[in-house]
């Protein structure tokens, strides 16, 4: 049996592909705040991107027991402020079960490892991006895709038929791949601007190769493999961000899903005051470099940005990315 921790956006669109799949049983936990609103709805359902019809699955069972007993995977579908407690929370985790999470970044995955040592712990990348209608209604915008750092074969086959794409990679590589595409984050927040700005402006395509270079260097020095979410190596995927023209931003809009006014969401959270999540980003890219007693000042200077900018007064004030550039030497 799969236990799903979280149905939100993310944990919606997998508990729908899944329940759609019919592959293993299935079964939500909620906070008994939110049972009566999941109670009222009979189905699960994601509206797809374009005129693919919406994915509708029968409501799985839902509890508010954190009852591992026959479990055989875990889903931690939650937002990382919330994973300390849920971990605190959790009863022994049995031999025989697999934690599954699907939160961004190293950071999640390393504070799981600390609690629970002797678990069984995947990481499984998230690349769609998913939005909360309404209780268990989720929309995509982009194509249904995870990458699954493991080789357990009916772990890897638990979406077959539900029109998700799975796929296995080595470990932790594809999370540091992602977590280098989400560095793109805190430089549209910064400057108030979209992901094809971020694509298209000369000056942002600079920012965001230095904030990459600045990060696979130090992967390369610590040798941590990273698995890119694109079909080139890095030297030439950085020439093609820098000179590619209007390439870049047709290649994204096309592979995966993205409309001309789509922004990271911590555009939204620097908008509207909230913390972000530049620490669990950028910020793990200082901590690698603290490791390997080296620096990382282009992306230092992104995270002290984006922490003036959350402890700053409403509405924030936005650099333009000339600004930006020159703030961080050019």
């Amino acid at each position: 049996m799969i236990l799903l921790i979280g149905p939100g956006a993310v944990g919606t669109v997998l508990a729908t592909h899944l329940a759609a799949a019919k592959r293993l049983p299935l079964k939500l936990y909620v906070r008994e705040r939110s049972l009566a609103a999941m109670q009222a709805v009979s189905e699960l359902r994601v509206d797809r991107p374009g005129k693919t019809p919406p994915l509708q699955a029968a409501r799985p069972g839902l509890t508010t027991q954190l009852d591992l007993h026959g479990v055989r995977y875990l889903f931690l579908c939650v937002k990382y402020p919330d994973l300390d407690a849920l971990l605190l929370q959790l009863p022994p985790v049995p031999a025989d079960c697999t934690l599954v999470s699907t939160l961004n970044g190293i950071a999640p995955l390393r504070l799981i490892r600390e609690r629970l040592p002797r678990a069984r712990i995947v990481p499984m990348t998230v690349m769609f991006n998913g939005q909360l209608l309404s209780p268990l209604h989720a929309r995509i915008t982009t194509k249904a895709q995870v990458l699954i750092g493991s080789d357990d074969d009916t772990l890897l086959g638990a979406f077959e038929g539900s029109g998700l794409q799975t796929q296995r990679a080595d470990g932790d590589s594809a999370v540091w791949g992602k977590l280098l595409i989400n560095l793109a984050n805190a430089v549209c927040a910064i400057t108030h601007t979209t992901f094809r700005d971020l694509l298209s402006n000369d000056d942002l395509r600079a920012i965001y190769v230095r904030v990459l270079d600045e990060a696979v260097g130090l992967l390369d020095v610590a040798g941590v493999p990273y698995q890119l979410h694109v079909p080139l190596p890095y030297p030439w995927y950085r020439q093609f961000i820098l000179h590619g023209g209007p390439l870049p931003w047709w290649v994204a809009k096309i592979k995966n899903g993205l409309r001309d006014g789509a922004y990271p969401s911590m555009v939204a959270d620097v908008e509207q005051g909230r913390r972000t999540e530049v620490d669990q980003l950028n910020g793990e890219v200082l901590r690698l470099a603290q490791a390997q007693n080296m620096a990382a000042p282009v992306n230092a200077g992104i995270v002290e940005q984006v922490h003036r900018m959350e402890r700053g007064a409403q509405p924030p004030s936005f650099l333009t990315p000339k600004e930006l550039r020159l703030r961080l030497g050019g």
